[in-house]
């Protein structure tokens, strides 16, 4: 790779994929025609996921046009029938003569109100079956609002919000293992159950001027070995690094070339509701420790009883006497024996 090349990974190490909330910064270019086909084939996925004052406009129209629109056609009865000219004929619906009350008949009539003052006769057959299509789309636009409604307030979205990964990455030799090591910490009372981390390793390279992105999937277990996590407390989960890992070998991880970005995600399930919450973040190799681990958080019991731990301490790390530190520690023990003599 040339020099020119090098520079252009550089200067582009700091834009993500994903950023460190968790939102992907990916955008597709697509003809708009074919965006809104796809987007209209998943009518009710679209309206969830637009923002809630699209669902409130919706949720108000909806309304608003069921409702004018029968009481512009309960009042061109009354006009064609000429219940607003003779009063005292059989007239189709009861107590309309203009569109103020022919509104407040069809806010009764879509919602079943049923006051008893205005009402249709049997004069009016087409009138009657109108009365019918009105209760019927009523209860349609009913339902699909309050579905809309109700699918956004019991998201899992907002509920990956309360998992917080540390801000940095941790590389050191823990037990004899190269690890990449992150700490994870759930602040609700409710835990996620069943939960699983996965990686994926981005790597960049430029040729001929042009980006090209590779992914590569990479492991991650909980302190214990399992793949499965508990956060009862801040936990640590790790990727051992040997030579079947891509990220093998871990001294050339701190060159900007080699990598551009590591993103880790948590996929759970909320006890209470069942749903698949996932939340992610990434980390870019400045934001890597290289030679340190995460400080044991252990939670300790208060005079009440219960167990206590802090979450200030996420982003501590301390120091890990590396092979290559330990050899420079003995050199340097050596030489200064040899110095006194």
């Amino acid at each position: 790779m040339s020099k020119k090349d090098e520079n252009i990974i550089f200067s582009n190490s700091h834009n993500r994929i994903v950023s460190k909330q968790g939102s992907y910064r990916v955008k597709l270019e697509t003809p708009r025609k074919t965006i809104l086909k796809h987007y209209l084939r998943d009518t009710f996925t679209t309206l969830v996921d637009a923002k809630w004052r699209w669902s409130i406009l919706l949720f108000v129209s909806g309304f608003l046009l069921t409702w004018i629109t029968f009481a512009v056609i309960y009042l061109a009865f009354a006009r064609s029938h000429g219940d607003l000219e003779n009063e005292d004929a059989e007239v189709c619906v009861e107590n309309v003569y203009d569109f103020t009350t022919a509104l407040l008949f069809s806010v009764e009539t879509q919602h079943t109100i049923g006051y008893g003052f205005r009402h249709v006769t049997t004069d009016c057959p087409h009138a009657v079956l109108v009365v019918f299509i009105q209760f019927i789309l009523g209860i349609g636009v009913q339902c699909l609002t309050a579905a809309i409604v109700f699918s956004k307030l019991i998201r899992s979205k907002r509920r990956g919000d309360s998992v917080v990964f540390s801000q940095k990455a941790c590389l050191a030799v823990v037990d004899g293992q190269w690890r990449l090591m992150v700490r994870v910490a759930d602040f609700r009372k409710s835990k996620l159950v069943g939960v699983k981390a996965k990686g994926i390793l981005i790597k960049r390279s430029v040729i001929n001027n042009k980006h090209h992105l590779e992914q590569t999937f990479i492991d991650f277990v909980s302190e214990g070995g399992s793949d499965t996590l508990t956060l009862l407390w801040p936990a640590v989960i790790y990727h051992t690094i040997n030579k079947d890992s891509p990220l093998w070998p871990p001294m050339t991880l701190r060159r900007l070339g080699g990598y551009s970005e590591i993103v880790v995600s948590l996929d759970g399930v909320i006890e209470s509701t069942s749903r698949v919450v996932q939340t992610r973040t990434s980390y870019i190799p400045e934001e890597i420790h290289y030679g340190y681990k995460f400080q044991n958080i252990c939670p300790q019991i208060t005079e009440d009883g219960k167990y206590q731990c802090s979450y200030f301490e996420i982003n501590t790390v301390s120091p890990v006497v590396t092979p290559q530190l330990r050899k420079r520690i003995s050199v340097t023990s050596v030489s200064s024996k040899e110095s006194m003599y």
